[in-house]
Parts: structure tokens; sequence; C-alpha cells
């Protein structure tokens, strides 16, 4: 029997959830808390080193205690295991030191075990808590928490009256000085809530081992060590220290706002906003999750009184889904009521889950914030170790024990329906193809005034079906008019003249000079008039009034300027821009619809009649564009719009000759194309393996 270690206390610790008495064993060189139940303890307390298993548990026979050899050997290697006891002998010396060697890592494997997640100790604060606890327990009175309140109340109301400016205040976040302050007023305030996290562990007669920084995948975070908070019997307290964190950012939040709400622009108000949004906002969401270790997790747990949450809820996780898949006939891992077997069942569920997407996220963080080489080797390792490593040990303990598999009917028809739907994916089926279009007529015209005239007679109105050559509008120039008619008393003027003209050689001079005065007035006169016919606006082709300008008698309108826009919806046309990677599903001859964004129109089923060979180089129809709303990703440059991903453009002819264009000429919205099928997961594996195909190269 070895020797207790004389530095360990025993505690009174709170009721297990059954309501049993339970201690804590303290191990204070570590700062460790280990929990004993009433046989544990009653083997501490008749504890005889140096006797052997056989002299222990006769001892403990003349006293009344029933305890076998193998309890009595199980918790002598949790002593052992734990460090717990005092080696005297120079085999126990030697069992030590070999368990130290073997527990050494190399550099390179604590680098690849501790890169998530570092805890670096930077002082012990007992000494100053000590001083300065006392001096702020007005913090913890009922009266400063109603002034928070009202302030926070006051603040909100003056934000509501500001709130224009207060929205308007997160574009500072994008300057460098803003980014600078931003990091500045975060640190601050995650001082602040590592510091209350210690105030009330002092408050409440709990010791503080440290205070440090952690780097969590490279990124410094701060922490506080409060695992003194085990001793305490109530779970009211614990959660006291849990929640101290999150309440003192709310608090400084609630002043934040208030303060944004008198102070002048400024660098302070702008850390009072840092404060009053994002950072607290941070904060919440990190810590309140009960997912991962932080403050969200110990508050659960406390919540639901059961210690070593996760590892008891992945047990029960594991052992729900061994027996729902495989009918596995285990026993429970631990006697608990089915209600709370259910909800820690699901938290595991809802855990592993949680985490996948953590650990991916995280291991596409690393492998973009470190060079490609590191990255892709950071990457490898999280998805490896974190991901792939606990998937393969559950199916390692599948594979072991198969023979012990239980299939039943409805057993086989759940798995039919993966199997089912596996086969499914690998089947190749037909494909819609998505594609952004617009319907438009393929005649479009613009009728312009040619000079400054004014509005005569309005003949149509929009929306009203002309044809070939009717007269639209009639528009007159009185500038014009008085130009035709100073022409006309010029010809017969002239006219007179040549009628009057005598034989003498003089006559025949002015005679001569009178004819070619005779023909350019001629000349301007057809001229003017050309001029006048082109004031009444008639239609080039037949179609409809599509857009058409609030026009009046007596308006005047300038020149160049658009009257009315005609469109022949005889003839129409569709042009989509189809994304490369859904390029080759698409040939000459496919059918499909176009639905109209509006959604005010029937579907028009077309054709596909041909596929541009190059991609357009910037974007033909701005409507189809992010900045609009729609749904190709544009950038633009030099007054263009860029499509971020290559687009190639198609055109669709209607399969029906009936007129499908009304008004307007152009008509934004999808195309449906029935493509060629393909096999859905070999799509999926086709566009992993490009990916790192793609983020291969150096």
């Amino acid at each position: 029997m070895p020797a207790l270690r004389q530095d360990l206390k025993l505690l009174p610790g709170r009721h297990d959830e059954d309501g049993a008495p339970r201690w804590l064993l303290h191990d204070r060189v570590r700062n460790r808390y280990f929990t004993l139940a009433a046989d544990a303890l009653s083997l501490i307390r008749h504890w005889q080193p140096g006797r052997t298993l056989d002299e222990m548990q006769a001892y403990l026979a003349d006293r009344g205690l029933d305890h076998e050899p193998d309890e009595i050997r199980a918790f002598i290697d949790f002593l052992i295991a734990n460090n717990l006891v005092l080696a005297r002998s120079e085999g126990a010396c030697d069992h030590f030191v070999r368990l130290r060697s073997e527990g050494r890592l190399s550099p390179w494997r604590w680098l690849l075990h501790n890169y998530l997640f570092i805890r670096i100790p930077l002082f012990r604060p007992d000494p100053w808590l000590n001083r300065i606890g006392p001096r702020l327990s007005w913090l913890f009175s009922a009266t400063t928490h109603r002034m928070v309140l009202l302030l926070g109340l006051l603040g909100g109301l003056l934000v509501l009256r500001q709130w224009d400016n207060f929205s308007a205040t997160f574009l500072y976040f994008f300057s460098l000085e803003g980014a600078v302050l931003y990091g500045l007023t975060l640190v601050l305030v995650k001082s602040a809530h590592e510091l209350g996290h210690a105030l009330v562990s002092q408050r409440l007669g709990c010791r503080v081992a440290s205070m440090g920084v952690a780097f969590l995948v490279m990124f410094p975070v701060l922490y506080t060590d409060t695992t003194d908070a085990w001793k305490l019997r109530s779970r009211r307290d614990r959660l006291r220290i849990v929640t101290a964190g999150v309440r003192t950012e709310l608090y400084l939040a609630l002043i934040a706002t208030f303060l944004w709400g008198i102070l002048p622009d400024g660098a302070l108000r702008s850390a009072a906003f840092f404060v009053a949004t994002t950072s607290w906002i941070t904060s919440v969401l990190v810590n309140i999750s009960p997912f991962l270790r932080f403050d969200g997790y110990y508050a659960f747990s406390d919540l639901l009184g059961v210690e070593n949450l996760q590892q008891r809820a992945f047990a029960l996780g594991r052992w729900r889904l061994r027996r729902w898949l495989w009918g596995l006939d285990d026993p429970l891992p631990e006697p608990m009521p089915r209600q709370r077997a259910r909800l820690l069942t699901l938290y595991a569920w809802g855990t592993w889950i949680y985490r996948f997407f953590l650990f991916l996220g995280i291991a596409l963080l690393v492998y973009h914030f470190f060079f490609k080489l590191l990255g892709i080797f950071l990457f490898i390792v999280e998805v490896l170790w974190f991901i792939a490593m606990p998937i393969f040990k559950e199916l390692r303990v599948w594979r072991e024990r198969r023979a012990d598999f239980h299939w039943t009917p409805w057993r086989r028809a759940v798995w039919s329906l993966p199997l089912g739907l596996l086969l499914w994916a690998l089947l190749p089926l037909s494909v819609d193809v998505r594609v952004p279009a617009v319907l438009k007529a393929r005649q479009v015209q613009s009728l312009f005034a040619t000079e400054a005239a004014q509005v005569e007679k309005v003949l149509v109105s929009a929306g009203l079906r002309v044809v070939e050559g009717q007269t639209l509008l009639r528009l007159t120039a009185p500038e014009l008019n008085q130009q035709m008619e100073q022409t006309r008393e010029q010809l017969q003027l002239v006219e007179l003249k040549l009628s009057r003209q005598s034989a003498s050689r003089d006559a025949q001079t002015d005679q001569a000079v009178n004819l070619e005065r005779l023909r350019q007035l001629k000349e301007q006169l057809a001229g003017l008039v050309l001029r006048e016919q082109k004031l009444v606006i008639r239609a080039p082709f037949g179609g409809v009034v599509s857009a058409m300008e609030t026009l009046s008698p007596g308006q005047w309108v300038g020149r160049d300027q658009p009257l009315l826009t005609l469109v022949d919806t005889g003839q129409v046309m569709v042009e989509g821009l189809v994304h490369e990677r859904d390029l080759n599903l698409l040939q000459p001859g496919q059918a499909g619809v176009f639905i109209a964004a509006s959604g005010e129109h029937p579907s028009v089923p077309v054709r596909l009649q041909q596929i541009d060979i190059s991609a357009v180089p910037s974007l033909p129809y701005p409507e189809l564009g992010s900045e609009a709303g729609g749904p190709v990703a544009v950038r633009r440059q030099d007054e263009q719009l860029i499509p971020e991903a290559a687009h190639y453009r198609v055109q669709l002819t209607p399969e029906s000759r009936e007129p499908v264009v009304s008004q307007p000429a152009r008509q934004a919205g999808v195309l449906v194309i029935n493509g060629k099928p393909r096999s859905a997961l070999l799509h999926q594996l086709q566009r992993v393996a490009a990916l790192f195909i793609r983020e291969s190269g150096f």
C-alpha cells in the first residue's frame, strides 16, 4: 500500500444526482479536485501505507467495512495514475520516472497536440484581489445593478432617437484607425470579462490560481483559472462565477450605450460604440455555447447538475447510436432517469455536429491563415485528428463487434435507405440547369425628334399595336415653317425675274445667275420639305408601342429627345449567361423554359440554338448583375460590370410563334434547361478533385 501525499486536502462536496453525500480530494500543488464517494472516503480514512493488499482487506473487515481486493487495487491504480501518492521506494520512483518519460512529447508532437489551444499563465492574482476586492464590493450591490439597468434603458432610448448615426458608425470599422481602436477596446473588454470571473471567485472565498493568455488556433484570448469553484457546494454560487464574465460585458454594453448617446463625435464615442455592439456580441456568441468548454458549457453543466458532462453524454450518445443502428444490447453506461438520458444523448449528438462544422471551419481557417505548405499540413492534421480519427475509432468498434449485430426487418429497411440514396446518387440522371437570362425582342427601336419642335397631334398611346408606316406623332417647327415660307417667296421672285428677261447681252448674264439661284432655292426647299416630313413620326415596322413620353399638343420637345419605343412582338429571343461549371451539360437542341422574374407573364417554352465559344468580357445586361440584385456576381471596373466567374452567352428561340413580349421590351428572369444526364456523386467528386488540383499549385 503506497503512502498518500501529506499536502492533499479533504473537503466536503455537494451531493450527487441521487442525493448521496460526496467529498472532494484537493491536490493543492496542481490545483485539481477529485470527487470521492462514500466507499472511497472510507478507504482514505482507514488508509494503511506499507501493508499488503490482504492485510488491508483484513484491517477493513475488522472495522465492519467490506471492500473486495479488486476494488482496493482499482483505487490504488487511481491514486497512482493521478500522482496522489508518495514514492518512497526505488521501484516506485522508477515507476514515476518511467511514466514521466513516456508522457514527454517531442517538440513537434507537443506543437501538434497543443497548437489548437495553448494556455500560458502570466501572474497569480490572489494577493492583488485580496487588496482590491473589498474596495469594489459596491459593484455587487443591488443599487449598482439597478443603476446600470436604468442607464442601459436611457441609452437604448437615445440610440433609437439617433438610429441613423448609430448604424452609420459601422463604416468606421473599415478604416485603419477604426481597426486599431477596435482591437484596443476588445482587449479592455475581455480583460474586464476575466476580471469579473476573478472578483466573484474572490468574493465567494475561492482562490484564483492564475490569470493569463491562451492561444486558440494561434489567436490570443485571455483566461482566468477558477478551478477552486469546485469546492463550492452551492450550485447557484458556481453559476455566479461562471456567468460573471458575460454579465460584466453586458453591464459594460449597457453603460457604453448610454455614453454613446451623450458623447460628442470622436474616438471615445467610437470606443463606446464598439463596446455596446460587436465586442459583447462576439463574447456572448462564443461564451454561451454549451458545446465548447467555455462559460456556457460549465453553466449548462451546473444547471443540469451533471459533472463531466461531455464524457458522460458522449458515452450515452455512442450507446444509443449503437443500439439504434446495430441493435447492440449493451447496458446503460450509468443508471439515470430516462428523461435525463434522452437529454444528454441529444446534447452529445448536437455537440458532435457542432464540432464537425467547427473543426472543418478551423481547418479552412488555418489553411488560409498560414503560408500554403504549412496551411496544407495543418489542414490535413485538423481534419484527420479532430474529425476523421473519432469516426475511425467508432468504426473500429463496429467492426470488432459485428458478430453482435442484431438485424431486424425494420433495421434492414432503415439501412436500405442510405444504400438506395447512394445508388440514386451514382445513377446518371437528368439535370435542370438554371441560367440567368433575359427575354427580348429581336427588333426594338426608339424614335426621336429630329429637331426642336412642338407636338401638333398624338395619334397613339403606350401598349397600342401599330402597323408599318402608320403615323404615330405629328410635330411642327415654327422656325422651319418660316424658313420654308421665305424660301418659297424667294423662289417666286426669281421665277418672275426669269419671265421678264430681255435678249440683251447684260440680260443674258443676269438670266444665268437667276437660273443658278433658282436651282439652289429649289434644292433648299426640297431639304426643308424633307425636314418637315421627318416631323411626322411613322412606324418603321409593325409592333407595339412599348414606352412613350407623356406628350400633349403644343408641348415642346428637344432635338434627339426619345419620344417612344417600338417593339416588334412577332420576333423574340432569349439570351442567357451560363456558368462555366454547367457549360458541359448544354448542347444545341435542348429544350427549356423561360420564367420571368416579375411573375406577371406565363412561362415561355424555348429551345437552345447557340452557345458562344468564349466567355463574355463584361455583363451585357446590368439587371442580371449582383449590383442590381441579380444572380451574377460582378465587380465594377471602368464603368463596366465584370463577372467574377466565367459566363458564356447562350441563345434560345421560343417554340411558339405567338407574341410573348409586350411591356417592357426586355424582361429579366431565369432559364431552366434540361441538361445532359450526370451522376450527382461523381459530379461532386469531380468538383472536390478540381478544388484540390487548383489549390495544389504553389
